[in-house]
């Protein structure tokens, strides 16, 4: 008889690497397989913990947030140090290492990938993150880099044209595991809103805009109002403790919907006999631009610094890791 089909040894290890990655993250969370597959293996949809998880019957609130994985699984992965140097932003300059500063080293596994696939990530852009997995099976651990900030943080700054060579090496830090509480954990759940606070940034620089064309005119205030109603109720003020800025600025933004003031000045109230009407309310109109001014900041701080966080480069190491 002719032999039938045969399952590799391959296989077998891909499955088990599945079967590890989804035991470690959260079980409330939804791994999907994303087929066919092109360079993409998995979606996860984010669900938020009950109030109370000891209930019997505890049920899980979907986030709408979502993130891809790519998959890789091995027996056995080996890690060696990575030194990483001071360099400049390089938002604004392709990547020159200043190798008299030696910010530290990190455990890195090296990952060689397709420049092929690597292409096919850039152009997705950056709103719903891709995650390399690592996933060993001997230390039955998971490792992760996204590889959307990869690209645009390290390749891209690094090489003319990191286009040029059919593969590229990528370096996942050990330290990036999934499954870990302080990192791994805050990582994820990081990633997976930043469609949410894309949309976001987009809508406090529109608004920004607006209320300074507006603020001379009697709809500045009743603008400010409207904008400041559209913005409180999202999800992310309060769930976001990885970036306490959001969380801080959400607050002020109720404030001004409770009090008609954001609150980012602190003043003492003026006397009865030197109180200037016309300043106070001056005062007010400008702390409420500010407060829009500040919102329409995060997004170039989001993209200055927070895109390199959990990546091994000088300031993902400084500014990521517990010290």
């Amino acid at each position: 008889m002719s032999d039938a089909k045969k399952r590799s040894e391959q296989h077998l290890i891909d499955a088990d690497g599945e079967r590890l990655l989804g035991s470690r993250l959260p079980r409330h969370w939804v791994l999907r397989p994303y087929r066919p597959d092109y360079g993409l293996d998995f979606t996860v949809e984010v669900f938020r913990n009950p109030s109370d998880s000891t209930k019997a019957h505890a049920t899980y609130e979907t986030l709408g947030e979502h993130f891809f994985i790519q998959l890789k699984t091995a027996q056995l992965t080996n890690s060696k140090p990575l030194q990483l140097y001071g360099r400049g932003n390089v938002e604004k300059s392709p990547e020159v290492l200043n190798e008299n500063d030696l910010v530290g080293q990190m455990e890195t596994i090296r990952t060689s990938l397709d420049t092929s696939e690597l292409v096919t990530i850039e152009r997705m852009g950056v709103a719903v993150p891709v995650l390399l997995v690592v996933a060993d099976l001997t230390a039955e651990r998971c490792y992760f880099c996204c590889l959307n900030d990869y690209i645009d943080k390290i390749l891209i700054p690094r090489h003319d044209d990191y286009t040029a060579k059919e593969t590229r090496t990528i370096h996942v830090p050990i330290v990036n595991e999934i499954g870990d509480p302080v990192i791994g954990l805050t990582a994820l759940r990081w990633y997976a809103k930043r469609a949410k606070l894309y949309a976001a940034f987009q809508r406090f620089t529109y608004q920004e805009a607006e209320l300074n064309y507006a603020r001379e005119g009697s709809e500045f205030l009743p603008m400010a109002r409207y904008f400041a109603s559209r913005i409180v109720n999202y999800d992310f003020w309060d769930d976001t403790e990885m970036w306490p800025l959001i969380s801080y600025y959400g607050s002020k933004v109720r404030h001004f919907l409770q009090t008609g003031k954001p609150g980012l000045m602190r003043s003492d109230p003026p006397s009865a006999t030197s109180f200037d009407t016309n300043l106070s309310e001056e005062l007010r109109l400008f702390e409420i631009l500010e407060l829009w001014r500040i919102l329409a900041v995060l997004p170039r701080n989001y993209e200055d610094v927070c895109r390199e966080w959990f990546l091994p480069t000088a300031l993902g190491y400084a500014a990521s890791y517990p010290t």
